[in-house]
C-alpha cells in the first residue's frame, strides 16, 4: 500500500465516522463513533467538575476462529 491511499484511506474512513456510519473492514475490524454524555467527575482534591459531552471513535477487532 501506498502512502498516498493510506492518506486518502484514513480520510474516508474518518469522514464516514464524523457522520455517525460504521465502517466495516473484513479481515481487520469496526470503526464506529461512539456518543459519550455529560458527566460529573469527582477529583483528588474533592471538587466536582462537568465533563462536557463528547464523542469518540471506538474500534472493535474482527473475532477470529
Amino acid at each position: 500500500m501506498t502512502k498516498d491511499f493510506l492518506k486518502a484511506f484514513g480520510i474516508v474512513v474518518r469522514d464516514q465516522v464524523i457522520m455517525k456510519n460504521s465502517v466495516e473492514i473484513s479481515g481487520l475490524g469496526t470503526f464506529k463513533a461512539m456518543h459519550h454524555s455529560q458527566r460529573q467527575e469527582k477529583r483528588a482534591d474533592g471538587t466536582t467538575v462537568m465533563l462536557p459531552p463528547r464523542d469518540s471513535i471506538e474500534f472493535e477487532a474482527e473475532k477470529k476462529g
